[in-house]
């Protein structure tokens, strides 16, 4: 029996937002406007772009572990894999990785505990080479 109906059977309703299913069942989603979006990540479709969570923060899924840096280039720490959120997206110096562009930044506080940082959108799902991530505002 799947999940649905054993909480239909029970009497449960379960309201998800639309990135909130993409994410935990890895299927994408329909936005608002009823367009559905999503970028292939070996076998599962992820979410493209970022939602908003509240408080001028953005969840963005990031499909692999990325450096982070200060303002200046200066190397921080690092952003895993994973959902995490960000602040916002700027552009500055280009980064070449596996096949991607991008001269596109997103700022966000890292897994080593700075804040405040910025981590190049080639390493998060959405958008193309060259271009902002989808749902996360300019800086």
């Amino acid at each position: 029996m799947k999940i649905r109906e054993k909480l239909a059977a029970a009497g449960t309703t379960v309201l998800l937002t639309a990135a909130a299913l993409a994410s935990t069942t890895g299927v994408a989603a329909a936005d608002q406007t009823g367009a559905v979006s999503a970028k292939a990540a070996g076998n599962s479709a992820v979410a493209a772009g970022c939602y908003g969570i509240g408080g001028g923060k953005y969840n963005c899924n990031v499909w692999k572990t990325a450096p982070t840096y200060f303002a200046g280039n200066v190397r921080a720490g690092t952003l895993y894999a994973g959902t995490n959120y960000f602040y916002c997206q700027a552009k500055g110096s280009t980064v070449h990785m596996d096949g991607y562009s991008n001269d596109w930044w997103a700022k966000t506080d890292d897994d080593s505990g700075n804040r405040n940082v910025w981590v190049n959108v080639v390493y998060l799902s959405g958008g193309g080479n060259y271009e902002p991530v989808p749902g996360l505002p300019w800086c």
